[in-house]
């Protein structure tokens, strides 16, 4: 499973957690989850090859040797934008993956991960000095060449296809990965503020999730955090600054539930551990948005984590805590009895302490700890360095490497990354089959996806569900804790509308693959009819052109497949039957009918002219051409600088959406077109923005003054206050592209009073 060697076990070095921490109180400066990167420190080989030692002592360090020395070799001379040699990145790389306990093949792909990629380094190379395995994998972690690729959006998402594709394979691809975005994220300061941006919001978009889903909450606080100081650095500026103030008060809140819970711990669990911290900046700044708070009215701010032996110490030490602070019943959580579906056990309560404060209570096993910390790596086993795997270690993987599986299935790339972040990133619901299996689906999903995880024909068929026997619909979104019978129909068969319900890849792929098969059914019929009543006209039979073979033959020519292709191409409207006319019709038999279509052909190049002059300047190219009639979808509404994908629709033309539109990800890919905007227009867009504020006197005027200072004009604004005091009021404003947009949304982000700023997708 995978692709992981199997070549034996050796036990592992659990981190060293054991004990009562003398001190009690998390440093915030610079561990995993710190508001701000740890400061730069030189790595030594020595640094990493004595991490290694420590918890793989059979290891065979000659491996990581070498690669040092091909690694140092291949990037001599290279530096880095803050001006430091550049290997300091790969070595840096490899130095996160000795913490997280990673194997001698990961550590030396980390030493070589940038080598084909930027240096003259190859993978035949690297395949013969350090074998397959190992070449494969920095294969993985190498971002493919832009040249072949039509926008760089498009050029990100299959990057990111390829190494999800590889992790599927190979789990150490993307822990490689992560690693080498986790250093990046940390000396971000010394790249340009648009890149700063665009390399954040890729991190929490992406990599901080996977983090997420793979266990390593070290790495998934880290990159939150820091991405959340490039992206909103006002709002991380004042969480920063409004802690810091209140440093004191929380350090003693801290200090005193850990004397309490230590002494009343200590002499019924020894091995305990008991340690404070303040909640991570980002999981904060959600908080207050999901909440609608200011920063002073976030009380749970303080955390206490609980280590102790076995599971019977948690729930001990469980009825502790309760005795010692009254919990919110609400707020407990038992991920030792029901797992988070990525593996993690822990016990969280919620208490309220003296002063009204509340605290918020972690119980877990050293063991558990482990895993909360490393994730997936937390129990691998070594034999010589190298990773061996168990068999029932391979099964923790099954899933994940399903759905990787079920996605690999989708062609456009796009597509693909907007598919996985749904799968592999949401938050999840299990659910019970009627057998008692548990299933784990995305937060959302519908009868639907149970329905198509269990089998594509039951999917098909399904009409509905009993849970927990009650009768439920298609669109009814899942629970925790509720069985799911499906119930089906002979005649029932999927429909477009399908596609709105289900959010699994597995699903919507499923509903998908069974319209665009149904639509090119269609579309061949189509193309049959058009083609037998042009024939007609010339007096010649389709059935005996198709049953003699000069159909087949010009088919062939024409280049476009068999016969049944050569339909579906008429039917979509892109080949012109007309070609087919002439291969097939002797020319004297065409001569009056060509020059009717002459004289047709000059008209209609007359009136293009004519619609073109309308439409000079228009801000998009077609196929490399200007100035042609498009639609702007409304549904998503895009800009330009957003990424584009035009779709030729039965009768309105070439539609124009933003390439991650959820409408138009379900079009049928034969209809795409490549579009791109032109340069240099003046076009006016417009596009709203949604803008939360305080309810307070003054916001209003003082958001429309902003607006009128950047010279930006109102064409609509919508106001209304909610019953928690809080003011949303949606503007639609005329801007050039999307770097206008984005001006605007600061300046507004800026003003005193104002939560948070959104663009709107669709709308009227």
């Amino acid at each position: 499973m995978f692709g992981l060697p199997r070549t034996g076990q050796s036990s592992r070095v659990e981190p060293p957690s054991r004990g009562i921490d003398p001190a009690g109180v998390r440093p915030e400066g610079g561990g995993p989850g710190s508001p701000v990167p740890a400061p730069t420190r030189v790595i030594r080989l020595d640094d990493i090859l004595a991490k290694v030692r420590a918890y793989a002592p059979d290891a065979d360090l000659d491996l990581v040797k070498r690669a040092y020395v091909f690694g140092e070799r291949a990037h001599s001379g290279q530096l880095r934008h803050s001006g430091e040699p550049y290997f300091t990145h790969p070595m840096a790389v490899a130095d996160i993956l000795a913490d997280l306990q990673l194997d001698i093949d990961s550590i030396a792909v980390a030493l070589m991960h940038d080598t084909v990629e930027d240096t003259g380094a190859t993978l035949d190379e690297i395949g013969r000095y350090f074998g397959p395995d190992i070449a494969e994998m920095v294969d993985g972690v190498t971002k493919l060449s832009k040249l072949d690729y039509r926008s760089a959006e498009e050029h990100q998402a299959e990057n990111f296809r390829k190494m999800i594709l590889a992790m599927a394979k190979d789990i150490r691809v993307i822990l490689v990965k992560l690693a080498d975005r986790t250093h990046n994220m940390r000396t971000l300061e010394h790249m340009r503020e648009v890149k700063q941006r665009r390399i954040a919001q890729e991190t929490l978009d992406i990599y901080a999730p996977i983090a997420n889903r793979l266990g390593i909450q070290s790495l998934k606080v880290e990159l939150e955090n820091l991405a959340f100081r490039y992206l909103h650095p006002e709002q991380y500026e004042k969480i920063a600054a409004a802690l810091g103030s209140r440093q004191a008060e929380h350090e003693r809140l801290i200090r005193h539930s850990r004397e309490l819970l230590v002494q009343r711990l200590a002499p019924h669990h020894p091995g305990c551990a008991v340690s404070g911290r303040l909640k991570h900046l980002y999981s904060i700044y959600r908080k207050m948005l999901e909440k609608r708070l200011e920063v002073d009215d976030v009380s749970d701010l303080v955390a206490v984590r609980i280590l102790v032996e076995d599971v019977a110490s948690c729930y001990g030490a469980l009825g502790v805590v309760h005795s010692l602070w009254p919990p919110i019943s609400e707020r407990f959580k038992d991920y030792i009895a029901r797992p988070k579906a990525t593996g993690y056990q822990s016990l969280h309560t919620t208490v309220i302490a003296e002063g009204g404060g509340r605290i918020e209570v972690q119980i877990r096993t050293h063991e558990m700890h482990a895993f909360a910390e490393y994730g997936i790596a937390a129990h691998w086993r070594y034999k010589e360095g190298h990773l061996a795997l168990t068999p029932e270690e391979i099964e923790k993987f099954t899933k994940l490497r399903q759905l990787l599986q079920w996605a690999e299935q989708i062609p456009d790339s796009r597509e693909f990354l907007d598919t996985i972040k749904v799968d592999l990133f949401a938050d999840e619901v299990y659910v019970y089959t009627p057998k008692g299996e548990v299933r784990w689906f995305p937060k959302g999903a519908t009868p639907l996806d149970f329905a198509y995880s269990i089998h594509t024909d039951l999917g098909h068929r399904c009409v509905g569900a009993k849970v927990n026997g009650r009768l439920v619909n298609l669109a009814y979104s899942l629970e925790s804790g509720e069985t799911v019978h499906i119930q089906t129909s002979a005649s029932q068969k999927p429909s477009r509308d399908w596609l709105k319900m289900a959010v699994t890849s597995r699903a919507r792929q499923k509903i998908r693959q069974y319209l665009q098969a149904e639509e090119k059914e269609k579309a061949r019929e189509l193309g049959r009819g058009v083609l037998e009543r042009e024939l007609k006209r010339y007096d010649v039979s389709l059935g005996r052109v198709t049953k003699d073979g000069t159909l087949e033959k010009v088919a062939g020519d024409l280049k476009v497949g068999a016969v049944h292709d050569l339909f579906l191409k008429v039917g979509y409207g892109r080949l012109d039957p007309e070609r087919v006319v002439q291969a097939l019709v002797p020319d004297e038999r065409r001569v009056p009918k060509e020059q009717a279509q002459e004289q047709e052909a000059r008209g209609l190049q007359a009136l293009i002219r004519s619609l073109q002059r309308k439409r000079a300047g228009s801000p998009v190219r077609i196929d490399g051409t200007d100035n042609m009639l498009v639609l702007f979808a409304k549904c998503c509404r895009p800009l330009p600088g957003d990424p584009v994908v035009g779709y030729i629709s039965r009768g309105r033309g070439v539609v124009v959406h933003s390439s991650d539109c959820s409408q138009a990800l379900q079009a049928d890919p034969e209809r795409r077109l490549d579009v791109e905007w032109a340069k240099n227009t003046d076009t006016l867009h417009p596009v709203q923005i949604r803008v939360v504020t305080l309810d307070q006197p003054g916001v209003l005027a003082n958001l429309t003054h902003a607006i009128g200072k950047l010279k930006i004009n109102i064409s609509k604004a919508d106001v209304r206050t909610t019953h928690d005091q809080r003011g949303i009021i949606t503007f639609e404003v005329l801007v050039k592209d999307v770097a206008q947009l984005v001006i605007v949304q600061n300046s507004l982000e800026a003003l005193k009073g104002v939560i948070s700023v959104q663009r709107v997708r669709g709308g009227s």
